[in-house]
């Protein structure tokens, strides 16, 4: 059977995290791969650093990134986190944030493949992209929430200002 390969896909294995690797190489990042085989690594947003990590997902063919927070929400506030991801999750454009069992606030977005299909350099970078600009305008009213006690709304307000013209 003939084989038909973009640019992209010629130079990489079978493993689509090989993707992941060179455009992190090419952007001169420091990477990981952990025990599981997945793509971690470090970068720095407007509020903060964040770590990242890329996931293939062999089950559904889906490359997956996500972002920590770096935040955990305690028991107490964990009803008006639910609250605040709502509201976040619903002007989110692309992926969302959701909240793990130990309080852990991450961000989460995956592009599906087609079987044997690779990403291309463009993609698995816009993907990067969409999880540090979500990360960004959305951190601020985690941490109202989480470290100042805001309420839900009032943290969410917070963050929703749109900027107009040029300074």
């Amino acid at each position: 059977m003939e084989s038909f390969l973009s640019e992209d896909e010629g130079l990489f294995s079978e493993d689509p995290l090989d993707v992941v690797e060179h455009v992190l190489e090419a952007e001169n990042l420091q990477f990981d791969r952990t025990e599981r085989g997945d793509v971690a690594f470090t970068l720095t947003g407007g509020w903060r650093d964040f770590g990242l990590c890329f996931t293939w997902r062999p089950d559904v063919d889906c490359l997956q990134v996500s972002l920590s927070l770096d935040m955990r929400a305690p028991p107490s506030l964990r009803a008006q986190v639910y609250e605040l991801l709502s509201g976040v999750n619903a002007r989110a454009s692309l992926g969302l944030f959701e909240m793990r069992e130990d309080g852990e606030i991450l961000f989460r977005f995956g592009t599906p493949l087609l079987p044997g299909e690779y990403p291309g350099l463009g993609q698995t970078a816009g993907m990067i992209d969409v999880a540090m600009e979500a990360a960004d305008r959305f951190f601020p009213a985690f941490d109202f929430l989480v470290r100042c006690g805001k309420p839900p709304a009032e943290a969410l307000a917070a963050c929703m200002f749109e900027t107009v013209g040029v300074a």
